[in-house]
């Protein structure tokens, strides 16, 4: 199959299986050449230069070589595929709340510092005490950041 054949099977759902090596690769650049993210599973020696170009390489950590294991980034040790789908799962819990709790700390605490910058800049006199500011923050960043924290969409 050539390459424009290849891009070509791409557009449908395809499955490939018992591939030559040089194919596993072939496959590989295919996919990223696409603009895709792409993730590569193996054991054995013949599945390394696969496993090292995918953006992501795969290896069972009981059955495969030591080649392979060299060659990839993520190493089962148990050697279960639904292993994979749980941690896609729970990375993407993670950054789903980190992203939910960065913007929310952004969010409450430049309006707090802005008077603090102001005043640093053009001599300002300080509008409210270290006192004052932090029993604002404990009484208005409490229950928010409670809530944001038992939100139920939260995957943790």
């Amino acid at each position: 199959m050539d390459d424009a054949a290849l891009q070509a099977a791409l557009e449908e759902e395809v499955i490939f299986a018992r591939m030559a090596p040089e194919h596993k690769l072939r496959l590989v650049a295919a996919f990223q050449a696409r603009g895709e993210v792409v993730a590569v599973t193996g054991d054995g020696v013949n599945d390394a230069p696969a496993l090292r170009k995918a953006d992501i390489g795969i290896v069972m950590g009981v059955i495969g070589t030591d080649v392979a294991k060299e060659a990839g980034d993520v190493i089962l040790t148990g050697d279960n595929f639904a292993a994979i789908a749980s941690a896609i799962e729970e990375g993407r819990a993670v950054y789903d709340n980190l992203r939910k709790f960065i913007t929310y700390i952004f969010a409450s605490n430049v309006p707090e510092i802005m008077p603090f910058i102001l005043t640093a800049l053009f001599k300002f006199p300080l509008a409210l005490t270290v006192a004052q500011v932090l029993a604002i923050d404990l009484g208005t960043d409490l229950l928010p950041a409670l809530a944001l924290g038992t939100d139920g969409r939260s995957r943790m």
